[in-house]
C-alpha cells in the first residue's frame, strides 16, 4: 500500500469520467470490465448501467403485481434548471463529485452544497476516475482511478487531500463500498480471471477475498449494520442479488427470476432493500425483505426505472426514470405510492443523491452537452449549480462535515 501526498489544483475543475466498470455485461456471462472512459459522461444510462444489455428494453407490464396499475409518474421541474428557491433553510454541506477538463484531466471536486464559494480540486493527477463513495464518518472519499493505466481503490482525506493507494493488482478494481464503521473498503477485482469480491483494511492494507465462484461476482453493498454484504452474480445462470455474511460466509440467493435483477439498495434500517428488475420486460424498481421475500414491485412505467435509492430517513427513493438517454431524477413513497418527476425534459438527467437530511437532491443534469451538477428541493425546482462550467461532472456525493 502507498501513500502519497498530493497537491490542489484550485483551478482543475473536472468531471467525472468512468463508466462504473461494467461488470458483468449481461449476454449472461461476466465480461472483462470496460475500464475508465470520460466518453460516457455524455449519454447513455449512467455509471451503474450493470447487467444487462441496452437490447433489453421492451414494453411495461400492465400491473405492479397486485393487479393494480402504477400511474406514470407527474413531471414536477420546469425545463429551465435554474429555478428560484422556494426553501427557506438553504442546503448545507459539501459535495463531491468527478470532473473532466477539457484538456482531459479527471479529478475528484469539492463544493459547497449552498453553491458558495468556488469548487476546489482534491487530486491533481489527472487520471481517470469514478464511483466516488464517502467514508461513514464523512472524513475520507474512496473511489476507483486509473493512475497508472490499471484500475485500482484509492483513499481520500478531505481535510488535508492526502491520498492512500489501497490496491495494486495487475487486474482491474471497482466499485468501492465502504463498511459502516468505515474499518474496511469492499471492491469488486477481475485479478482471478472472473469478477470476485475482495476486501481490504485500509489501516493495515491486509485484502481478504470474501468471494470464490468461476462465474462473476461483484458490485458490493454493505447493510447498514454491517452484518451482511450484497452482491450481484451470474454464478446461477443469470445476474441475481446474492446476499453474505460480512467474511463472505453464508451466501443465500435472494432473488431468482431469469431477468436480471441488479442494483440492490438497502432501506436505513436495513430491514428491506430495492432493486431493479427487467422481469417484466424493462427496468423496473422492486422491493423485498432482507431475506428475499415479499417482493412488490413498485414502478410500472414505460422506458427505464432504475437505480434505486432511499431516503435518509427510509421513507421515499430517489430513482432514474424515463427513456435511456432521456432519464430524469424521480421519487416516490417506499411503497412506491406518490411517484414524481423532478427534473423535465430531453436532457439526460442522472446520479442523484440524497442531502444529508432529506430535503435536497444533488444530480447530473445535461443541457447544450454539458454535464453539470444542480441541487434542486424534492418539489424539482433547481437551486444552484454547483460545478463550474466548462466541465464534465458527474457523480456526485453529499456528505456534512
Amino acid at each position: 500500500m502507498k501513500t502519497n501526498q498530493v497537491c490542489v489544483s484550485h483551478k482543475n475543475n473536472h468531471k467525472r469520467v468512468l463508466s462504473a466498470l461494467a461488470f458483468l455485461v449481461f449476454s449472461l456471462l461476466v465480461v472483462g470490465c470496460s475500464g475508465v472512459d470520460g466518453g460516457n459522461l455524455a449519454g447513455g444510462a449512467g455509471v451503474q448501467e450493470t447487467l444487462v444489455a441496452e437490447a433489453l428494453t421492451g414494453t411495461p407490464g400492465a400491473s405492479n403485481g397486485d393487479g393494480v396499475s402504477t400511474p406514470e409518474p407527474t413531471a414536477l421541474a420546469q425545463e429551465d434548471p435554474l429555478v428560484a428557491p422556494t426553501t427557506a433553510v438553504g442546503p448545507s454541506g459539501q459535495i463531491a463529485y468527478i470532473a473532466k477538463t477539457e484538456d482531459g484531466k479527471t479529478e475528484v471536486m469539492l463544493a459547497n452544497a449552498d453553491g458558495s464559494a468556488e469548487p476546489l480540486a482534491l487530486t491533481n493527477d489527472g487520471a481517470p476516475k469514478d464511483t466516488p463513495v464517502r467514508s461513514p464518518n464523512g472524513e475520507y472519499v474512496a473511489y476507483a482511478g486509473n493512475v497508472d493505466n490499471n484500475l485500482d481503490i484509492y483513499m481520500l482525506r478531505i481535510s488535508d487531500r492526502s491520498l492512500t493507494r489501497l490496491t495494486s493488482s495487475p487486474a482491474k478494481d471497482g466499485w468501492p463500498s465502504w463498511s459502516p464503521d468505515g474499518r474496511l473498503v469492499t471492491f469488486e477485482s477481475f485479478r482471478d480471471g472472473n469478477f470476485e469480491i475482495y476486501a481490504v483494511d485500509v489501516q493495515s492494507g491486509v485484502e481478504t477475498r470474501l468471494t470464490n465462484n468461476p462465474a462473476g461476482d461483484g458490485h458490493p453493498t454493505w447493510s447498514p449494520d454491517g452484518r451482511w454484504i450484497l452482491f450481484v452474480s451470474n454464478r446461477d445462470g443469470g445476474a441475481d442479488i446474492y446476499r453474505m455474511d460480512a467474511n463472505g460466509g453464508n451466501v443465500i440467493r435472494l432473488t431468482v427470476e431469469a431477468a436480471p435483477d441488479a442494483s440492490p439498495s438497502w432501506s436505513p434500517d436495513g430491514q428491506s432493500i430495492a432493486f431493479t428488475s427487467w422481469r417484466d420486460g424493462n427496468p423496473e424498481i422492486y422491493r423485498m425483505r432482507a431475506d428475499g421475500s415479499d417482493q412488490q414491485r413498485l414502478t410500472n412505467n414505460n422506458g427505464r426505472d432504475d437505480y434505486p435509492f432511499w431516503s435518509p430517513d427510509g421513507q421515499e427513493i430517489l430513482h432514474v426514470s424515463g427513456e435511456s438517454g432521456k432519464e430524469n431524477v424521480a421519487v416516490m413513497d417506499a411503497n412506491g405510492a406518490n411517484a414524481r418527476v423532478l427534473t423535465a425534459g430531453n436532457a439526460y438527467n442522472v446520479y442523484p443523491a440524497w442531502s444529508p437530511n432529506g430535503l435536497y437532491v444533488a444530480y447530473q443534469g445535461n443541457r447544450n452537452g454539458e454535464n453539470t451538477i444542480y441541487v434542486m428541493d424534492l418539489n424539482g425546482n433547481v437551486l444552484h449549480q454547483v460545478s463550474l462550467p466548462g466541465q464534465q461532472t458527474t457523480e456526485p456525493i453529499w456528505f456534512q462535515p
